[in-house]
């Protein structure tokens, strides 16, 4: 009885050994799983923000402040005075205007017109129109003629004291040249008629068609 208690006893703890044998490595397993499924679990998704946190706005660039261009203002044409003058003159009853300007100045059409140009000499004491004596000094005649008057300019010496810019014919419009001041002489009329005579230009108007006398310092001053 006392052997078949004992062979129970020593049954029992074989059996006992035996499972906790088996049961020992089986825990490594488990701790191997727990690891796995730690190392495979994914990271948490980032938890989009509340619609009560605050939105930080981009900085704006300040702009840098363009100066505005200032316009300069224009200057006003100065009006520079004409150098002509003109002072009545009269000889033989008609009337004149003795004109003067400086060297260098150029006369231009104070209407528009027809031109006709003639060259005189005095020969011989006489005053003569179309001579070709070269020894001696021309003298235009530039007549200026519209619709209702006539202009007519006596010069000083061809090419010596006055140079005629126009040729005899030629239409002018208003504001042409007509004729350049280029030497200190008078006008013809010295050497024609009076010694005293020290104007570059004497100068007549008439009406046409009638041919009446108009004054000529009152129509170059009001050109």
């Amino acid at each position: 009885m006392s052997v078949l208690v004992v062979a129970f006893i020593v049954s029992q703890f074989a059996t006992g050994q035996g499972s906790v044998a088996r049961a020992t490595p089986s825990a490594p397993a488990s701790v191997a799983t727990a690891a796995v499924v730690v190392a495979t679990a994914q990271p948490p998704s980032p938890t989009p923000p509340s619609a009560s946190s605050p939105t930080v706005a981009p900085t704006a660039t300040r702009a840098t402040a363009t100066p505005t261009a200032t316009a300069t203002p224009t200057p006003s044409p100065s009006t520079t005075p004409d150098a002509l003058t003109a002072e009545p003159y009269s000889n033989s009853g008609k009337r004149y205007a003795a004109l003067r300007v400086p060297v260098g100045y150029t006369y231009v059409t104070p209407i528009a017109g027809t031109v006709q140009v003639r060259l005189y000499q005095l020969i011989d004491g006489q005053v003569r129109v179309g001579s070709l004596v070269s020894s001696l000094p021309f003298f235009p005649y530039v007549t200026l003629e519209s619709s209702d008057r006539r202009i007519i300019f006596r010069l000083g010496a061809l090419d010596v004291d006055a140079q005629v810019l126009i040729k005899d014919g030629e239409r002018a419009e208003s504001g042409t040249p007509l004729f350049k001041i280029v030497g200190d002489g008078a006008s013809s009329w010295r050497t024609f008629y009076d010694r005293g005579m020290t104007a570059n230009v004497i100068a007549s108007v008439v009406a046409l068609p009638s041919g009446a006398e108009l004054d000529p310092v009152a129509f170059f001053a009001a050109r």
